[in-house]
């Protein structure tokens, strides 16, 4: 069974296929990733909204291009937990309208439950979830320098991390119920 396991926001979305081999949960393979990066227009005469729209056609597209490719069986998805800024706020209300345009339904998780289902505090640092994710998945697509995987990766980390957190889930339980 293939699955995608989406780290979704408007700067770094990180769509993330994964394969399930034998009974699903075991022996999990990462197979690509791809973080669809987007960065503000700075020339000011670009209407904000403007370029916010472009950029939300830029993460819709490639998201859409990377499920397609692969044709999944089961989505998961970090949904945001919310805001303390209005920056913060827009960002939030495209993570959930990507999702919510996709050709079907995720299984959402918190960033809390990803954080817990792979590094087991709440409080992870990016360098814990990377050096956690690759742990746990070597054959991930990493760039490796000086023997670790760069920093930038931090969002193939959190996207791998969504796997695990979707496997521990009410839903993924069912699922298995379901086909088992």
């Amino acid at each position: 069974m293939i699955g995608i396991a989406i780290d979704p926001s408007l700067s770094n979305t990180c769509l993330t296929a994964f394969e399930f081999g034998g009974d699903l949960g075991v022996d999990l393979t990462v197979i690509d990733s791809v973080t669809i990066s987007t960065q503000k227009n700075q020339n000011k005469k670009v209407r904000a909204s403007s370029d916010l729209i472009e950029r939300c056609v830029d993460l819709y597209k490639g998201s859409k291009q990377f499920i397609e490719r692969y044709n999944p069986q089961i989505i998961f998805a970090e949904t945001p937990s919310g805001s303390q800024s209005a920056s913060g706020m827009k960002n939030y209300g495209v993570s959930c309208f990507l999702l919510a345009s996709l050709s079907q339904r995720c299984i959402e998780v918190t960033p809390q439950e990803v954080k817990m289902a792979s590094v087991g505090r709440k409080n992870a640092s990016k360098k814990d979830m990377i050096e956690w994710a690759y742990e746990q998945h070597p054959e991930a697509p990493w760039i490796i320098r000086n023997n670790f995987p760069l920093m930038k990766q931090e969002h193939m980390a959190d996207s791998i991390a969504v796997i695990h957190a979707g496997l521990r889930t009410k839903e993924f339980d069912w699922i298995q119920q379901c086909i088992g």
